[in-house]
């Protein structure tokens, strides 16, 4: 009950800040186009000179860029990877200065927004964020490696065998943990996130591992958090793919809804994106309640005083 509490309140604070989301999306939107700008230097050439070449793209098909590799020789897997880190550097950097700057104004619904007030927070919790994503790589990086681990021994146990289900078996197994053990990571650093916004601290390692002990500590909250946002997420993702099917090939009336329709569905993840951070400041308090909370609280009026610690 608690998790869908939590859901509920992360989905008002979201609804409460649509200015804000707006100008998340456009900054978003604006940074990705210019992140697929080194990627479209690779694949307008060879879409100008492949019918073939288009047809992959439009099914996401990775014999498009085995196409490249074969048009431009050696030189295209070297190029591919330069434009993958140049388009993956821009996004990661501008992620971080938008939560930077949404998170704490999600924490605290009370406060008043401005994109004055957004930019000063992104500003000043830049640094932390950038540090706290960069401690994330170790938890993930852990998770892949348990799920690399559950591959080793199925293989060790049933690699020899006859039968090849218990290694379909265990390849799915494998595949549920390491979404879930994702999922409950990502909710983790939500969690740290808040920490961070709403203590006004640097410490971005002690909010990572107190996040994920507070993860440790309830894993039954925590796994429900993340699966109520993964099937919001999941019928959100599926009703985008359904109406894009049903518009393609309908013409430029049917293209231009079928834009705005994309636009929407960014949208959705941006606004779902908000209501995690939300919920996770709903949670928190509740989860890891801070000396002194049963005292009466401050007048609405009055600065709240800057207890909360990591």
């Amino acid at each position: 009950m608690l998790p869908l509490i939590a859901f509920w309140s992360g989905l008002e604070r979201a609804w409460g800040r649509k200015r804000m989301l707006v100008l998340y999306w456009f900054f978003h939107t604006l940074c990705a186009a210019l992140a697929a700008l080194p990627w479209m230097g690779i694949a307008v050439p060879a879409l100008s000179r492949s019918r073939l070449g288009d047809e992959l793209m439009k099914e996401f098909d990775l014999g498009w860029l085995a196409e490249i590799a074969a048009q431009a020789g050696t030189g295209a897997p070297a190029a591919a990877i330069v434009a993958s880190g140049a388009a993956a550097l821009i996004l990661g950097l501008v992620a971080v200065c938008l939560s930077a700057g949404a998170v704490p104004l999600l924490a605290l619904p009370e406060s008043p927004y401005s994109p004055e007030s957004f930019w000063r927070h992104a500003g000043r919790n830049f640094w932390p964020f950038l540090r706290l994503s960069l401690y994330s790589v170790v938890p993930y990086s852990a998770a892949l490696a348990l799920a690399g681990m559950l591959r080793s021994g199925a293989h060790a146990l049933w690699g020899d065998g006859l039968e090849a289900a218990p290694l379909v078996w265990a390849n799915h197994v494998r595949l549920v943990f390491l979404i879930v053990t994702a999922g409950l990571v990502s909710t983790a650093m939500d969690f740290a996130k808040v920490r961070l916004a709403l203590s006004g601290s640097r410490q971005s390692l002690r909010a990572c591992l107190g996040s994920l002990r507070l993860v440790w500590r309830h894993p039954g909250v925590m796994f429900w958090l993340w699966a109520c946002f993964a099937i919001a997420q999941g019928l959100a993702a599926g009703l985008y793919v359904e109406l894009a099917k049903r518009l393609e090939g309908g013409g430029v009336a049917a293209f231009v809804v079928l834009v705005i329709l994309q636009q929407c569905y960014v949208m959705c993840r941006a606004g779902l994106r908000f209501a995690a951070w939300g919920a996770a400041a709903e949670l928190d308090p509740i989860l890891r309640p801070m000396p002194g909370a049963d005292l009466i609280a401050p007048p609405p009026d009055q600065e709240p005083a800057p207890d909360y610690q990591i």
